[in-house]
């Protein structure tokens, strides 16, 4: 045969060796981690209860900041709501103030035609009344000349030099003013 075979002194004995030498092992196995495992299952332990506990505060403290954030949120709407309604008003009386200001431009401006007008009316009355007595110079000038004779001529010269003789001698007898000052 091909394998030798060999005896051994009992087949029980080694397995009872060797059951004892496994229930050994397990047994030391079990004291060390029934020492060290204790001590890493409490460490363990108070590690995941922080953690839970924070994750519940950092819960409550984003639950909070969220109600935070739908308050602002609703009173930042409010605010734009009144900004919006106080931008409408402003609006609404720079429009009014402007439409005032306008009118009362377009009133100044219909009393300076009004104005201008009337001026240009007696400027006209005025052109009108200058051409009537230029007409009417020019009309008494030709009727004059032809009306005139030299006796006539001759007779207005003595009569306006007789006018000025006694303009003249008036004047002299008057006191000037440089004699007023002196008497005084």
């Amino acid at each position: 045969m091909f394998f030798a075979e060999v005896e051994a002194p009992g087949f029980m004995s080694i397995f009872e060796n060797n059951l004892i030498n496994w229930l050994l092992l397990v047994a030391f196995l079990w004291w060390i981690l029934a020492r060290s495992l204790p001590p890493v299952f409490k460490g363990r332990e108070e590690s995941i209860s922080s953690t839970l506990n924070a994750a519940k505060e950092a819960r409550a403290q984003a639950e909070a900041l969220l109600a935070k954030q739908k308050a602002a949120v609703a009173n930042a709407e409010k605010e734009a709501q009144e900004i919006l309604a106080e931008a409408k008003a402003a609006a609404k009386d720079m429009q009014e103030s402007m439409e005032a200001q306008t009118k009362k431009d377009i009133a100044e401006m219909l009393v300076k035609f009004e104005n201008a007008i009337a001026a240009e009316r007696q400027m006209m009355v005025t052109e009108m009344r200058q051409a009537s007595v230029k007409a009417a110079m020019e009309l008494a000038k030709g009727q004059l000349a032809s009306a005139v004779t030299p006796e006539v001529k001759s007779q207005m010269l003595n009569q306006f030099m007789e006018q000025l003789e006694t303009l003249n001698t008036r004047s002299q007898s008057m006191p000037t003013s440089a004699s007023l000052s002196a008497t005084k």
